[in-house]
């Protein structure tokens, strides 16, 4: 029956989405009791309960029928927290997801002043912000330099939920004690648990952020429109411009302003809906607030959100920026940052549903080789196991697995396989034996083991809200049980929102059991994250810590930029899905995920060969690249079509391969900063308004502007250039570009708009080999991008063994360069090393220099290297694009060198 129900949904979504499968927020009773609340809820302060300590305070907040439990706490950098819980004596402990934080209990910091008064107690914190909690109504206001630029319940719809004893059922209460979708049942024993406040962003003209939404990037108004539903979903072949709750939530907003940005985590793992509210600063309770002498509240933009969660506590972090470096690097202060990845994960991936032997590997493996396309990555789908069960391979078809991973390995690549989180119900295989006979299982709302539908027919799954359970996991990895694995098998984690072909929703029921007694409405979220980081934990641990991972995940939570990498699903082959999984990436990114990327050329359907190449040319400036399709969809290896499609193809794949010292060294500073490698235009030109909401473009680091061609048939591409006093040359002719401005230029087949910011310098390999190995120790071109007033430009290169964990003990060089005009008559490009613990030496040599914008028409030029002797140096200078080309300077990068041009 199960393999009946498979292929019926199968079948089903290969047309689209079934979004009857799936709930609205009218269809969900603790989201439409949230927005039913319209007045207000009447929370206020307990007078006498407010208590002040070094960090912050304590207090009570009560209305005619509750009372909470406040607590407000000041962290390291301008970030605040704010806890709403149920006071002593509550019937059940809530859910909080501390795992998803670097540490459970983030670093406090002492406050500089207090203040309490009769209507308000005041907090100024060390870093010169202040925190006001109004008493009556209660609200808790957050300053920058005395500008308002959040509030929390300034719309006074607090609603929270206290656990109490059962009662006889009620109209009023209808869905409070059980709750019934598509003839499948919630109990709800312990009632309904619900909380939700609204957010104020003062100042704000756009909201970015709580991915995952096949949506704009800038969050929509949805006032008469669905909510944003944070809830990880199975969804196959998802609907563009929607709403609905996909396969990850991250639920962080940003609220963007000129000079005063703001972050809000709302650090929640249960279902959560959130409805966005763009208004004006006149509309509501803030407006004594943003009055001053030269401001009127009409005139202040402000977006107000409305988070609302099925379960668990209100835990809410301020980053108070104020400029967005500030607010990357304090959320990655309080959820982490991807560690340096592997340098061959920044490569091309190539993977099907499912490549069908050992056979095809190798054919595939070879048919890259013999068409000179660089592949550093196969994948094996769910059909290389053993009757789909995990950590086995197929007897018959995979049946030496060592040679097939070794043959890669001799050449440079890497296989990744893929383990889920269903287990295969059959008491001959040992994982579920085993987790059986150690009580590692999910439990139904009866204490028996939680059976689904998955891949495997009847499946059972592993509770990895048990920490015994997530060590027992990781353990499988071990190359003695994971047999026929190496270190160069890395591994994918898909389907853990987990799917359950046979569940509510495509997922678990809310009333399974988890570890600790929490129900799996409390931690549904966070399921998913716990599975990848147990994999990645195993790992690092079965090669005793010294080679980097690479796990994939569907499903992820704040946080899980520590451990994993993620993708956007089954996306289809069109120009819609194309076109969306900009602002995907672009929202993941401005949450605090980097490591983002879709299928190129779409999971569902068939492409034609204009929309495939158009994707990989826009895959090959995104951070995770691979190219991946669904079983019933044509072969689509590169080759496989009309000779220029694989030229144009392969044109793309090697300029990824080109730029990876980039890539590499964006990676490397993300790990230092918490900064994306993706990043929207706000972040690099917070003074350009108009450019905010771009979605169709994007910045790879400071210095790469890219536009991808996304419409068919397109006879010209119109590129929008950012910023203020900018000037960009683009990347293939050199020609320059002030900015503000668009320009258009004609779509070639192997046309992709990009464009070098002037001020900075971009390290490319000057030939690209087949894999990221063999380029390690490639010679680079110094692309230079001079700046507006001619007079300056830098970049940075990282450089390290790109597999190991070396570089924690000093094994890696980070060094700078600088193009600098000295006088009107010489100008100088010098390199630095930019941290002296850094011991890494490299043979990685400079073999070529492009200066854009080289206004100073050069006479000569001569190169300084360690004895400080001077060498002539030959060069080429365009008059008329004033581009300057250094050949074979003979300087190496991680050694000192000053080049003076005379002119």
């Amino acid at each position: 029956m199960w393999r009946l129900l498979v292929v019926c949904l199968l079948l089903g979504t290969l047309e689209a989405v079934d979004r009857q499968n799936f709930k609205t927020c009218d269809q969900s009773s603790f989201c439409k009791r949230h927005r039913a609340v319209t007045s207000p809820t009447g929370y206020e302060v307990v007078q006498d309960s407010i208590k002040i300590n070094d960090t912050g305070l304590h207090a009570l907040i009560k209305n005619k029928d509750t009372t909470l439990k406040l607590t407000i706490v000041t962290l390291q950098d301008s970030t605040v927290r704010v806890l709403i819980d149920e006071n002593e004596g509550a019937l059940r402990k809530r859910y909080q997801p501390l795992e998803a934080l670097v540490e459970r209990e983030p670093k406090q910091q002492k406050v500089k002043k207090t203040k309490e008064e009769a209507s308000v107690t005041k907090i100024l914190t060390t870093d010169g912000n202040r925190v006001v909690l109004q008493h009556k109504p209660f609200r808790v206001d957050f300053y920058v330099k005395d500008k308002i630029v959040s509030s929390i319940n300034a719309k006074e719809t607090l609603h929270f939920e206290a656990f109490k004893k059962k009662v006889l059922l009620t109209d009023r209460e209808k869905g409070f004690w059980e709750e019934t979708w598509k003839d499948i049942k919630d109990t709800k024993p312990h009632g309904s648990s619900s909380v939700g406040v609204d957010i104020a962003f003062v100042g704000a003209k756009h909201v970015f952020g709580i991915p995952e939404h096949a949506e704009s990037y800038s969050l929509r108004d949805t006032k008469a429109y669905e909510p944003y539903r944070l809830y990880n979903l199975d969804v196959f072949e998802y609907e563009t411009n929607s709403p609905m709750a996909l396969y990850g939530s991250i639920p962080y907003l940003v609220g963007v302003h000129q000079k005063r940005s703001v972050g809000a985590l709302w650090l929640n793992a249960a279902e959560t809906w959130v409805d966005i509210d763009p208004t004006t600063a006149d509309k509501g309770g803030l407006t004594k607030e943003v009055l001053d002498a030269e401001t009127k509240p009409r005139q202040v933009p402000q977006h107000n959100a409305r988070f609302y969660s099925e379960s668990g506590l209100i835990d809410v972090f301020i980053t108070l920026g104020p400029q967005p470096n500030d607010i990357f690097r304090q959320l990655a202060a309080l959820t982490g940052v991807t560690p340096l990845p592997p340098a061959f994960a920044l490569g091309y991936h190539q993977s099907r549903w499912n490549y069908k032997d050992q056979k095809d590997v190798k054919e595939v493996h070879e048919g890259f080789v013999k068409n000179d396309i660089p592949l550093d990555v196969l994948w094996l789908d769910i059909e290389h196991t053993d009757k789909k069960a995990y950590f086995t391979f197929d007897k018959d078809n995979f049946a030496k697995p060592e040679e097939m991973i070794k043959d890669l390995s001799e050449q440079n690549r890497k296989l990744v396989t893929i383990v889920d989180p269903h287990i295969k119900k059959d008491s001959k295989y040992y994982i579920y034996k085993e987790a059986k006979k150690l009580k590692y299982l999910v439990k139904d709302a009866k204490d028996a083991i939680y059976e689904g539908n998955c891949w495997p027919g009847d499946s059972t799954y592993i509770d990895f809200l048990n920490p015994k359970a997530r060590k027992w996991w990781s353990d499988q990895f071990a190359f003695d049980k994971y047999k026929g694995t190496s270190k160069d098998v890395h591994i994918w984690n898909d389907m853990n929102e987990p799917s359950v072909f046979n569940g509510p929703e495509i997922t678990m029921h809310k009333d399974a059991k988890h570890h600790d007694g929490f129900e799996h409405r409390d931690v549904h979220n966070v399921y998913g994250f716990h599975q990848h980081s147990s994999t990645f934990e195993g790992l690092k641990a079965r090669s005793n810590n010294e080679v980097r991972p690479f796990v994939l995940s569907r499903s992820f939570f704040t946080g899980s930029q520590r451990t994993a990498a993620v993708w956007t699903g089954d996306n289809k082959a069109d120009w819609a899905h194309l076109k969306q999984s900009i602002p995907m990436l672009l929202s993941l990114s401005t949450a605090g995920l980097p490591f983002v990327g879709a299928d190129v050329g779409g999971f569902f359907g068939n492409p034609d060969e204009e929309l495939l190449v158009r994707w990989y040319q826009a895959g090959a400036f995104q951070p995770f690249f691979r190219g991946h399709s669904h079983q019933d969809t044509k072969r689509r290896e590169p080759w496989l079509f009309a000779a220029n499609t694989t030229d144009a193809i392969r044109n793309a794949i090697k300029t990824r391969y080109a730029f990876i010292p980039y890539w590499y060294t964006l990676f490397y500073e993300h790990a230092k900063t918490g900064k994306p490698v993706m990043r929207p235009f706000w972040m690099e030109f917070i003074e350009d308004e108009p450019s905010w909401d771009e979605d169709r473009q994007w910045m790879v680091g400071n210095g790469l502007l890219v536009k991808p061609v996304l419409e068919e048939k397109a006879k010209e591409l119109s590129i929008y250039l950012p910023g203020k006093r900018q000037v960009w040359y683009d990347w293939e002719t050199h020609k320059a570009r002030p900015s503000p401005g668009a320009v258009q230029i004609p779509a070639e087949l192997n046309t992709i708009g990009l464009y070098h910011r002037g001020g900075t310098i971009i390290p490319k390999l000057s030939e690209v080999k087949l894999t990221t190995k063999e380029n390690h120790e490639q010679p680079i071109t110094l692309y230079i991008a001079v700046n507006q007033k001619g007079d300056f430009a830098n970049g940075t290169i990282y450089l390290d063994d790109g597999e190991s964990y070396s570089y924690e003990k000093g094994d890696y060089a980070y060094w700078g360069f600088t193009f600098k005009r000295e006088h009107d008559y010489l100008h100088t490009i010098t390199n630095k090393n930019l941290d002296k613990n850094g011991k890494f030496d490299s043979d990685v040599y400079i073999d070529k220099i492009v200066i854009r914008g080289a206004k100073f028409y050069p006479r000569n030029a001569h190169i300084f290297l360690d004895d400080f002797s001077p060498e002539d140096l030959d060069f080429e200078f365009n008059r008329e694009n004033f581009v300057m080309e250094i050949a074979n300077p003979g300087a190496f990068v991680t050694r000192e060198f000053r080049i003076d041009l005379h002119s």
